[in-house]
């Protein structure tokens, strides 16, 4: 199939504006077959149809015609909020002696000139190479873009990363300071969740981690921002009326993870969480908004984990209890004060699992149980 009879719908779309129909007709003569041509009749006509016609890809423009001249046709585009529309190129129009009309066209955004007696091989060419080149930075844009995207997103959960987070929270922040509002920040960090990798494996991990990461992105509203700050850590950005949202925020996921089941292969996994909370008071800044929560997420886990912390206090440090106060602590529902003691009582108890294994036949393997006791 030659130029000549290639269908206008796959030729690239160009807007020729010009009150002259002469003009319009010479042009449409000259690019008939190598491009598919709308016309304009002025500024106006040709900025409607701009706006209707996101597909064209290059304006040839006259510069004096009524309603809207070229200028301010050019400067609209230039300025216009639609990015697409905002990088068209735009060739002007102009006679050979209009030298300082032509810096004026330049300085306000024109991409290139012809006359109105530029032959038919050289307009080819120049629209030619306008458009290849605003397809060239539509590529461009759209890597741009795609690369943004993969910043932005953590590979192993589909959440957010921490740059996402730290812009989301300085646009909130300054949001709220204007509107007499607050935001509330939060970091989580998974207890002893290394200990998952040493036993399963990376890739295992990974799994058990995006699941987690899954349940936690379940318990925030659609409007919140939630990421993966490192390994196994969190944030949430979330807006607030009230202060004292925070801790709900905060202990509905901590309760979420603390009552989560894994199940891998026979095994039950479970896990808490370390929390550091803040709702923001007016005048603070991003950086000291995360410099207050990740201290409460760390003193939450010097604390012994499972907790949350939303207050700027050191939290008494957990001891270990002996085996009657471990069982009394679970019979009154302070799980999480024996939890990090687990593997040191399961240690203390070995003895006696020994000779009930032994006496009962329980089948327990003590080989395994050795190795989780310290």
């Amino acid at each position: 199939m030659n130029a000549d009879s290639t269908p206008a719908s796959s030729l690239p779309r160009i807007l020729v504006a010009d009150d002259s129909r002469i003009v319009r007709a010479t042009i449409r003569k000259h690019l008939s077959g190598v491009f598919d041509i709308i016309e304009a009749v002025d500024g106006e006509d040709a900025w409607s149809i701009l706006k209707a016609h996101p597909n064209i890809q290059v304006l040839i423009s006259d510069l004096g015609m009524p309603n809207l001249d070229g200028f301010g046709l050019l400067q609209r585009i230039r300025t216009t909020e639609d990015a697409q529309l905002r990088k068209l190129p735009v060739i002007v129009i102009s006679g050979d002696e209009e030298e300082e009309v032509k810096r004026r066209a330049v300085g306000m955004g024109a991409s290139d000139f012809i006359t109105k007696s530029t032959d038919r091989t050289e307009l080819i060419a120049r629209v030619t190479a306008n458009v290849q080149r605003a397809e060239t930075e539509a590529a461009l844009d759209e890597s741009r873009a795609e690369l943004d995207k993969k910043a932005a997103e953590d590979a192993t959960t589909g959440l957010g990363t921490r740059n996402l987070l730290e812009h989301n929270t300085r646009q909130a922040i300054a949001h709220a300071a204007r509107h007499h509002q607050r935001v509330i920040l939060l970091l989580l960090q998974l207890d002893r969740y290394e200990e998952t990798a040493a036993r399963f494996g990376q890739a295992v991990s990974d799994q058990i981690l995006k699941a987690l990461a899954k349940l936690l992105a379940s318990k925030v509203r659609g409007e919140d921002t939630i990421v993966r700050l490192g390994d196994s850590s969190f944030g949430v950005l979330s807006a607030s009326h009230a202060a004292g949202e925070e801790m709900i925020l905060a202990e509905r996921l901590r309760t979420a993870l603390e009552g989560a089941r894994i199940n891998f292969k026979g095994h039950i996994l479970r896990y808490t969480a370390s929390v550091g909370v803040l709702n923001t008071e007016p005048n603070i800044e991003a950086e000291e908004a995360f410099s207050i929560a990740e201290a409460r997420m760390n003193a939450a886990i010097k604390a012994g984990g499972n907790r949350v912390l939303a207050q700027d206090v050191t939290p008494h440090p957990l001891i270990k209890p002996d085996l009657a106060g471990a069982l009394a602590l679970i019979r009154e529902g302070k799980v999480q004060d024996v939890v990090p003691f687990a593997a040191e009582l399961l240690g203390e108890m070995m003895p006696l699992l020994n000779i009930a294994n032994q006496q009962l036949l329980l089948g327990l393997s003590m080989d395994k149980l050795r190795e989780k006791a310290r």
